[in-house]
């Protein structure tokens, strides 16, 4: 009989065995290092003038930007699957909290006893008080402390990444708001609330709009970030609830693609595009067979902590030479340094608060999912066989970047931590 896909990428076609097989541990540790590229340039040069993409899209985006964008897509994916597989609210919230608060408690410790009284002016520093560092933790925010790294070309910031955490927690609870309240079933509803803070995006971008949100933003967040990242997380969430892997068709992927490279010629032409045309090539992506075999998840998941200490390490590098250093070596020197408080982050921390199937899979005594599934079944077929086999299923990490491990399948589920630009 002739085929029905009508250009739909099927495991078959794209040389994969199940849907279960992707890219999204690949994907998180590559963007993690991208940030570090990317935080080279303002670290060495104060600006972002010379950062390679930066330079691309005539000053429209950098690196760490796509980065920033890329976790949340893969975050309101993953986490929307992870309610949608276990709505229930308490387990939800636990493997959320468990998942980010270990690790960046750990982080903001050692940052708060090491970085700032290395970092700190001599003669004005003041270790951190205990009341700024619990309650600022707590709220996932960075604590007051004494000015830092003044004498940088970037100075008084002591984790310029940081930022995207809360966004990220909060979107969790949107989630989960979504879910409780039954919105997250009807599929258009999101979809006009995705255009319409698309719109708002595009509006405050062209009319340089900047709303503070007085004291609803010291709780929430600044209404501009939310402007930027919200719809991101939305087109993740929109995959997930039309479909997931179904959507991917090579006609979309091409239109897709030729869509964002004109749109960069455009005047604000990717705040539209990259969140529509920029989420479904980075979902393709996910699950292109080519990136298979680079599985970088292998050993553990060590995006989050590349993430959370990769802007401290690359601050101190800077400092340890006076400013006198190029982005380039910045960038080969602090790459190594942060891998290696990745892993360790990991394997001393953050696995242990995750199921033991979780750290089974990193360590390689679980079999991988190409391993343990049918060869040549369509994409979409296993992944609604994989719905259903509640409880037997192979775990991945899902966060954004902060990937839930839990009850995410390799395809599935989890929760992303986003990298700041």
């Amino acid at each position: 009989m002739p085929s029905q896909n009508h250009g739909q990428i099927t495991g078959h076609q794209f040389g994969a065995k199940t849907s279960r097989a992707n890219n999204f541990d690949s994907l998180r540790l590559i963007f993690a290092v991208l940030v570090i590229l990317s935080h080279s340039f303002p670290l060495t040069q104060t600006y972002n003038t010379h950062e390679p993409l930066s330079v691309l899209t005539h000053g429209q985006v950098t690196f760490g930007n796509i980065s920033v964008w890329a976790f949340f897509v893969i975050s309101g994916f993953l986490i929307t699957q992870s309610w949608q597989r276990s709505p229930r609210i308490i387990k939800f919230l636990k493997r959320r909290i468990a998942r980010i608060y270990p690790g960046y408690a750990v982080a903001a410790l050692l940052t708060a006893l090491i970085v700032v009284p290395i970092a700190a002016d001599p003669a004005s520093y003041v270790p951190v008080s205990l009341q700024s560092f619990v309650l600022s933790t707590l709220r996932l925010q960075i604590f007051d402390t004494t000015p830092v790294f003044i004498h940088s070309p970037l100075p008084f910031t002591l984790n310029g990444s940081l930022w995207s955490v809360p966004y990220e927690f909060w979107c969790y609870l949107g989630v989960l708001a979504l879910g409780l309240t039954g919105l997250l079933r009807r599929r258009w509803l999101i979809v006009a609330l995705f255009f319409m803070v698309l719109a708002l995006h595009l509006y405050m971008d062209i009319k340089g709009w900047t709303p503070s949100g007085a004291m609803l933003g010291q709780i929430f967040g600044y209404p501009p970030f939310w402007a930027t990242v919200l719809p991101f997380y939305l087109a993740g969430t929109i995959f997930q609830i039309f479909g997931g892997d179904k959507l991917l068709r090579r006609p979309f992927i091409i239109l897709a693609a030729v869509a964002l490279i004109a749109s960069n010629f455009i005047p604000e032409g990717l705040v539209v595009t990259m969140p529509i045309c920029g989420a479904y090539l980075l979902m393709a992506l996910a699950y292109l067979p080519s990136l298979h075999p680079l599985n970088l998840g292998r050993f553990g998941d060590f995006s989050y902590g590349t993430y959370l200490y990769a802007f401290p390490i690359q601050q101190l590098l800077v400092l340890r030479v006076h400013g006198h250093i190029s982005p380039w070596l910045l960038f080969a020197e602090a790459t190594p340094l942060t891998l290696i408080a990745g892993a360790l982050s990991w394997h001393l921390i953050e696995r242990h608060f995750l199921k033991p199937s979780s750290q089974l899979k990193h360590e390689g005594l679980l079999p991988s999912p190409t391993e343990s599934s049918p060869a040549n079944r369509p994409l979409e077929s296993s992944l609604h066989a994989d719905a259903s086999k509640d409880g037997k299923q192979i775990h991945s990490r899902s966060d954004g970047i902060l990937a839930d491990q839990k009850d995410v399948t390799s395809h599935a589920e989890g929760e992303a931590y986003a990298i700041n630009p």
